[in-house]
């Protein structure tokens, strides 16, 4: 009897199912030069992020309960950093990141408008106020994978890829919205080809090949348009990725520079594990391959800490996936070193507050700051919040309190982000924040 591997069901169910479904193919990979497509990752942190921590942190106090963390030193006092000539504090877990200050804007003071996980992970797919639990709008992903080549000659195989996240796709053309897998390894059970001993027998695979063709009548009338095309070519990218052997190039366990380099900067020297370092990995192959424009991922997990696990888990959490980061933007800057054509964002669907509950953590809360990396924008620091994380009003061009100003939402950094692309940011109906839009 053949048994068969998770990836056979998934390239099988990828490939019948058209989640590769996207434009007509003249090559799977974009060439260097071929096309100045922006590219984007999206870093998730999910559980609620504890910002005093992270980029908003601020000098230890009794009541914040920064010093009362177990562990070692580094967790327990800020540093500073300085971001577009303005010395801010950064907490100990961000250190990876100092080295890419040069490229940093920080958002402070973002109200999420909700405190609840379910509303708060639908909110960060889109940054549209949610209906509910329900995502409203498109995925930052797809508006990005919108923007560049979908089809013909240079066009991107996986134009936009989501892991282990949501992702929508309201108004867009059907190739731009998102490949998505659990986990990353996924990438290369999809690309891989069947390896011999899971190689299907000839009557199945005929009748495979049979229920593919067959495809169009499990579609209803209510759709518009044949998806016998799509489908057609979708399994024709399955079988070149496939033959053109991508999934050599995530082989991560292989011994050739690419992939002793690759070890060597994300899982210091050891063998690959999954966690933080295997998504930001994933994500800088996708773009670095030229296989994807868009790669959204779920870069770290298990923030969600009230009690106890407060003093021992939030501060190395954060760090595991700050280090991640820092890795990824240290990679990507190789080949795109001011980040002229390469936007990385980093947020969390809400913070922590800043004083610690009886049990010794902390909350959920409002007041998030989000991280944006990249030359669209301006370098600096953009809100302030007070010593409790409270909420207050700026002024949309300076950036600082302002009594008569404006308490942003993350459809502001959205919306000035999508509109520094040269992309449709009208759909966020905020102003986009132009004067930090460099020219």
């Amino acid at each position: 009897m053949t048994r068969f591997a998770r990836r056979d069901l998934i390239r099988c169910g990828l490939a019948a199912g058209g989640a590769l479904m996207a434009a007509p193919i003249a090559r799977l990979f974009a060439q260097p030069g071929a096309a100045e497509d922006r590219r984007l990752v999206a870093c998730y942190f999910s559980g609620g992020w504890d910002v005093l921590l992270g980029p908003d942190a601020q000098e230890p106090t009794a009541r914040n309960g920064i010093g009362r963390l177990d562990g070692p030193a580094r967790y327990k006092t800020p540093f500073p950093v300085t971001l577009g000539g303005r010395e801010v504090l950064w907490g100990g877990p961000m250190r990876a990141l100092a080295e890419h200050a040069d490229l940093t804007t920080c958002f402070r003071g973002v109200n999420m408008n909700t405190v609840s996980h379910p509303t708060g992970r639908a909110y960060v797919v889109s940054m549209k106020q949610p209906a509910g639990t329900v995502v409203r709008g498109n995925a930052l992903g797809t508006v990005f994978a919108s923007g560049g080549q979908l089809e013909g000659e240079g066009a991107p195989a996986l134009p936009n890829v989501a892991i282990g996240m949501q992702s929508t796709n309201v108004d867009y053309d059907l190739a731009a919205s998102a490949v998505q897998i659990d986990r990353p390894n996924e990438i290369a059970y999809l690309i891989d080809a069947p390896r011999p001993d899971r190689t299907l027998p000839a009557t199945v695979e005929q009748l495979l090949a049979e229920a593919q063709d067959e495809s169009e009548s499990c579609i209803s009338d209510r759709h518009a348009g044949s998806p016998v095309g799509g489908l057609e070519l979708s399994r024709e990218r399955l079988r070149r990725l496939q033959r053109d052997r991508v999934a050599e190039r995530f082989a991560f366990d292989a011994d050739t520079p690419e992939m002793v380099a690759l070890r060597n900067r994300y899982f210091g020297g050891g063998p690959p594990r999954q966690g933080a370092q295997m998504q930001a990995a994933v994500a800088a192959q996708l773009l670095r391959t030229g296989l994807s424009r868009s790669v959204s991922i779920k870069l770290q997990r298990g923030l969600d800490t009230h009690f106890g696990n407060w003093v021992t888990d939030q501060a190395p959490r954060l760090e595991e996936g700050f280090d991640a980061l820092g890795a990824l933007l240290s990679d990507l800057r190789e080949d795109d070193p001011g980040l002229e054509r390469t936007t990385v964002i980093a947020f969390s669907e809400f913070s922590r507050q800043a004083f610690l509950n009886p049990k010794l953590g902390r909350d959920h809360w409002f007041a998030n700051s989000f991280l944006v990396f990249g030359s669209l924008l301006t370098p600096g620091v953009f809100g302030a919040t007070d010593g409790e994380l409270g909420l207050r009003k700026v002024d949309l061009v300076t950036g600082r309190p302002e009594g008569s100003g404006t308490i942003i939402k993350p459809e502001h950094v959205f919306a000035t982000v999508v509109k520094a692309a040269g992309l449709d940011w009208t759909e966020y109906r905020v102003d986009a924040l132009d004067a930090w839009i460099r020219s």
